[in-house]
C-alpha cells in the first residue's frame, strides 16, 4: 500500500493523473483530508512510485498563508475581536479567519504570508485592548451584581427598622436618627461598593438608638458578603 498525506493539490487534476497510471489496482483520494492510498498493481515499480512523487512536487499549491497562534487569550466577545481587527488598516485584508475556543482560550488566526513585524505589533496591540475591554466588562458585571445586592440588603436592614417600630421596640425618631447615622454606608451599599460601605461603618460612632450589637450586626453580615464576592 503507498499512502501520501498533506496533499496540496488541484483535486481535479490529480485525479486525471492517478487515472492515467497503469501500474496501480485501486486507489482511494480524498481531497479533504488531503490523503492517497494506492494499492499497487503486481508490476508497480520505482519508477512508478517516482513518476508519483515527481507529480505530486511539481503541482502542489504554494500556500499563501500563515497561522498565528495564541494560548491563554480571555476573549470574551468574539464580535468585538472581529470590530477591532477591522478598524486596523494595516492588518484588516490581511487576516483571512481565525478560530477561538472558548474552553481552551485557544486563538488561531489564518494570516496572509505577507505579514510583517509591524503587524504583529498592531495585531499585538489589538489584543492587549481587547483583555482590557474585556476586564472592564467583568468588573462592570460584578458591580451590577454587588449594586443590585446592596439595594436589597438595604432594603431588608429599612424593612428590619420598620418592624421594630411596628413592635414598639424603637419609635420613628430612633428608626430616623439611625437612618442618618447609617448615610454613607447606605449610598455606599446601593452603589454596590461594598467595602467603602464597611470603611464608612467603621468610623459611625454608637449612641442612642444606634447601638453597638447594630453596628456588630451590620459589620458581620457587611464582612460576611465581601469575603463571598470579592
Amino acid at each position: 500500500m503507498i499512502t501520501r498525506n498533506n496533499l496540496k493539490v488541484t483535486p481535479q487534476d490529480f485525479l486525471v493523473f492517478l487515472s492515467s497510471l497503469v501500474n496501480v489496482e485501486d486507489y482511494n483520494y480524498n481531497c479533504i483530508d488531503e490523503t492517497l492510498e494506492i494499492q499497487e498493481g503486481a508490476n508497480w515499480s520505482a519508477a512508478d512510485e517516482t513518476l508519483l512523487d515527481d507529480w505530486i512536487t511539481a503541482n502542489t499549491i504554494q500556500e499563501n498563508f500563515i497561522y498565528l497562534e495564541v494560548n491563554n487569550i480571555n476573549i470574551e466577545s468574539v464580535r468585538e475581536f472581529t470590530k477591532k481587527t477591522r478598524k486596523q488598516s494595516s492588518i484588516k485584508d490581511k487576516i483571512i479567519s481565525f478560530d477561538y475556543n472558548y474552553t481552551t482560550k485557544y486563538l488561531k488566526v489564518k494570516v496572509s504570508d505577507t505579514w510583517t513585524t509591524a503587524n504583529q505589533e498592531t495585531f499585538d496591540g489589538v489584543l492587549d485592548a481587547l483583555v482590557g475591554y474585556d476586564v472592564v466588562i467583568q468588573l462592570m458585571d460584578g458591580y451590577e451584581i454587588k449594586e443590585k445586592d446592596g439595594k436589597k440588603y438595604y432594603n431588608q436592614k429599612r424593612s428590619e427598622l420598620v418592624d421594630k417600630i411596628n413592635k414598639a421596640e424603637i419609635t420613628s425618631e430612633d428608626a430616623f436618627t439611625i437612618d442618618t447615622k447609617l448615610k454613607n454606608v447606605k449610598d455606599s451599599l446601593r452603589s454596590g461598593d461594598w467595602i467603602t460601605a464597611q470603611t464608612y461603618l467603621s468610623g459611625v460612632t454608637v449612641d442612642g438608638p444606634f447601638t453597638q450589637t447594630m453596628k456588630d450586626e451590620y459589620n458581620n453580615e457587611i464582612t460576611d458578603y465581601i469575603n463571598t464576592n470579592y
